[in-house]
């Protein structure tokens, strides 16, 4: 039997009800999105990154123990944080971070702000049916310049808050390597993870987390007309005799 092929998913937070809360950070709220270090991201803009944040809610029971800032930032618990360390060692670098409710009050819990390291060129653009920008257009439009031309250090950490990408979206499995968390090259606010990751996390019980599964060349995601089909078919199937009986 042929082995499944290796799956890749978006990741983000599930908050109850489907509504996120705001997350207004204390200070500089920093997107970490350019998969550079803490500290070479503290040198390039010579301030310090937060330390805390407060969601604009009333304590919880439960919260995702993924939250992301408006400026898609992660925020992880304890545990995510050791699962990512487990599974997917030195791909993130974690900080001390404290949260609080909107009344003061501590979220409970140990919370860490998380840096994904690895940023990947993973698109399968023929697929998608697109081509691939062009850095040296994009370079282009990039303003207040330290140096002209820009440094590959500026060029890589500013091309860090640049998406370009819509629509469905593939991943070429030959790209990721070994890598089991990432932020994908043009559209690096989004976070891609392994099947193999996400195993370990639901494992370790961590709540509050959406997948969504990104399309391969081995498995491709289904057309409109397909979900439009399969949604049809459900609707026009017979109904199977109820097993219950009345008491």
């Amino acid at each position: 039997m042929a082995k499944a092929p290796r799956r890749v998913y978006e990741i983000t937070p599930a908050w109850p009800f489907g509504t996120p809360v705001v997350v207004e950070v204390a200070g500089w709220n920093v997107a970490l999105t350019a998969s550079v270090g803490f500290e070479d991201v503290e040198r390039w803009y010579d301030k310090p990154l937060p330390t805390e944040a407060r969601l604009h809610s009333k304590p919880r029971k439960q919260i995702p123990e993924l939250i992301l800032t408006g400026a898609r930032t992660p925020v992880v618990s304890a545990g995510m944080k050791s699962v990512l360390e487990q599974v997917a060692p030195g791909e993130s670098e974690f900080r001390p971070f404290t949260l609080q409710w909107e009344d003061g009050t501590a979220v409970p819990g140990e919370w860490h702000l998380c840096n994904l390291l690895k940023r990947i060129d993973c698109f399968d653009y023929a697929a998608m049916g697109m081509q691939p920008p062009d850095p040296k257009e994009v370079e282009k439009t990039l303003h207040q310049k330290r140096s002209d031309p820009m440094s590959a250090e500026e060029y890589w950490l500013r091309e860090g808050y640049i998406n370009q990408m819509l629509g469905p979206k593939y991943v070429d499995l030959a790209t990721i390597d070994d890598a089991q968390i990432w932020r994908p090259r043009w559209h690096p606010a989004s976070i891609f993870v392994t099947d193999n990751l996400l195993a370990a996390l639901k494992r370790a019980k961590i709540r509050g987390l959406q997948a969504e599964r990104l399309g391969t060349r081995e498995e491709p995601l289904p057309t409109l007309a397909e979900i439009r089909e399969k949604a049809l078919s459900r609707r026009l199937k017979p109904k199977e005799p109820s097993t219950k009986t009345e008491a």
